[in-house]
């Protein structure tokens, strides 16, 4: 009898064990300088005093599996380093600081760094949900993008600005909405996908949703945005604009879908645009193969238009009315990516998930059988 109720003890304890194991471990921000091949994972992170996760100088960082957010600025803050990732996290800073425009909120926010990569990720209500300064080599793939809330000049999906080359956005769902009977916090966004003062940029496959500015658009070319190419993407009802080159050399824009049937009063509404806005060269441009409408407030129609100064050419394209019926039933032709879309070892947990696919993190169990005490705050320094 002894024997029996000592394995029955025994048991219930190595189950304990290994539910403890899949649950996330609490934690104060972490702060790594100078590191590398660092593993950051299975924790939740919050900070009600700053950024949740800093990493400076750091080199072959990675952050997986984890929960960051509320923070009280920044989820993610990275300077310099490289070969770092972020991969299959619910990340949601929340707290906008009141303090204006820049970069204070950002989910990532990434700053003269290398060989980048996040993937499979939840980000939800940041400034920017993903913003690169000064940065080379960044892939962002695969990651579900939700309600940026700015302010202006902030305020996008993801956002490439000031001195990036080498910039990849690709099989990502970018939704914006108002409707906070689903969503804790409502859009506030400029543009969705935005590139300034960027050489060399993907960005296709993405899936584009949703947007009210009156100067946003679904995907961008903006100021000083240099061989940009925009392919295959699908964006429904981003607002007064799908695709926009407004500057920059050597743009395609290629095989998109762009229908928008909620036009914004006071905006430009077009589907797709060429239009040379700044002081910078502007073209060739090449417009080729997309099927685009936008119905505008008056019930007109507008596919496409140009207006100047960026040598565009056309080839292809059904644009306008006509391409209506190759955009049309929407819930086909439109039907939305799974959350996260390509997550990269499981899918993150947020409240948003519905990707089936893959395992879910909540059920992948450390390699290690010894369960560490929970960490409230991490700091490493190089020695």
């Amino acid at each position: 009898m002894k024997t029996k109720l000592l394995l029955i003890v025994v048991l219930a304890l190595a189950l304990a064990a290994g539910a403890r194991a899949q649950a996330l471990i609490s934690s104060g921000p972490i702060t790594l300088s100078g590191q590398n091949g660092t593993i950051i994972q299975g924790l939740h992170i919050t900070n009600p005093t700053g950024a949740c996760v800093t990493l400076t100088s750091s080199t072959n960082i990675i952050i997986r599996r984890s929960e960051i957010g509320p923070c009280n600025g920044n989820a993610i803050r990275i300077s310099g380093g490289s070969g770092n990732a972020v991969y299959d996290n619910y990340i949601h800073p929340e707290t906008l600081n009141g303090s204006g425009c820049c970069d204070h909120d950002d989910g990532i926010f990434a700053s003269g760094t290398s060989s980048l990569t996040i993937q499979g990720n939840v980000i939800a209500y940041s400034e920017s949900n993903i913003e690169v300064t000064g940065s080379s080599t960044v892939i962002a793939t695969g990651n579900f993008l939700l309600n940026p809330r700015g302010p202006f000049p902030r305020g996008q999906n993801f956002q490439a600005y000031t001195g990036n080359s080498n910039i990849t956005v690709q099989d990502n769902y970018a939704l914006s909405s108002t409707d906070t009977s689903k969503y804790t916090f409502a859009e506030n966004q400029e543009d969705s996908i935005n590139f300034g003062l960027t050489n060399g940029i993907i960005a296709q496959r993405n899936y584009v949703t949703g947007g009210h500015s009156l100067s946003g658009c679904g995907i961008i070319a903006d100021d000083g945005a240099n061989s940009a190419q925009f392919r295959s993407n699908r964006l429904l009802d981003t607002g007064q604009c799908g695709v926009s080159i407004a500057d920059g050399t050597n743009q395609i824009v290629d095989s998109n879908k762009v229908y928008n049937t909620t036009p914004v009063v006071g905006g430009g509404n077009t589907a797709i645009m060429t239009w040379k806005q700044y002081t910078n060269p502007c073209g060739p441009t090449t417009v080729s193969n997309n099927i685009a409408d936008e119905i505008k407030p008056d019930g007109s129609h507008s596919g496409f238009w140009d207006g100047g100064g960026c040598s565009t050419t056309l080839s292809g394209n059904t644009f306008s009315q006509p391409a209506d019926a190759l955009l049309t039933p929407i819930g086909t032709v439109f039907a939305p990516p799974l959350i996260p879309p390509i997550p990269k070892d499981c899918v993150a947990v947020s409240p948003y998930t519905n990707n089936t696919t893959t395992s879910s993190c909540s059920n992948f169990t450390p390699p290690s059988t010894t369960r560490p005490n929970p960490p409230t705050g991490l700091t490493a320094v190089p020695h």
